[in-house]
């Protein structure tokens, strides 16, 4: 037996008077334009001033005493160290630095980010970025928790993030 002729199923009543053919899917590719290179900040020295409150604190490597790691990546680590001067605890980012030109690229947007959301309510505070033996420091305000880290505490309590607060977090990011 052959099937119908019609592309309609089998003891479907095609509707009168429309066509059923398929239409062609389309689909475009738009190439944006290439993003020129970041370049470095040509300010960046061994010290950098930062802002603790009202104060402010011209501040060399030596002067951030390392409390802890708090993270290690493919790029470099994060510290947990404390102002000598001003007693202020941050979170210090060390990246190393690299020939590769690919990772050099994320180290200067990485850098640029920081640099530029300093105003951003919903980001952690810019201290300032110095340069140790080739290494880029970004000084940062110290958060509580990260959010993989507390998504993992949740989920040890078997317990869910209630909607309104995963919309906050939405909004923010």
């Amino acid at each position: 037996m052959e099937p119908p002729a019609s592309s309609q199923p089998a003891g479907l009543p095609s509707a009168k008077g429309k066509s059923k053919r398929k239409r062609d899917l389309r689909i475009t590719c738009v190439s944006k334009p290439p993003v020129p290179n970041p370049t470095p900040p040509r300010n960046l020295d061994s010290r950098t001033f930062i802002t603790i409150g009202d104060r402010n604190f011209e501040v060399e490597a030596d002067d951030l005493v390392t409390i802890s790691e708090l993270g290690r990546g493919a790029y470099g680590v994060v510290e947990k160290v404390r102002h000598a001067q001003s007693g202020t605890i941050m979170a210090v980012k060390r990246i190393r630095d690299t020939v590769n030109s690919q990772e050099q690229k994320r180290l200067l947007m990485d850098l640029d980010v920081n640099m530029r959301t300093v105003d951003c309510f919903y980001t952690v505070t810019f201290y300032g970025a110095l340069f140790r033996e080739g290494d880029v420091w970004i000084c940062m305000e110290l958060m509580d928790t990260s959010l993989d880290k507390f998504y993992r505490k949740v989920l040890e309590k078997n317990m869910t993030i209630p909607e309104d607060i995963l919309g906050e977090i939405a909004v923010s990011t």
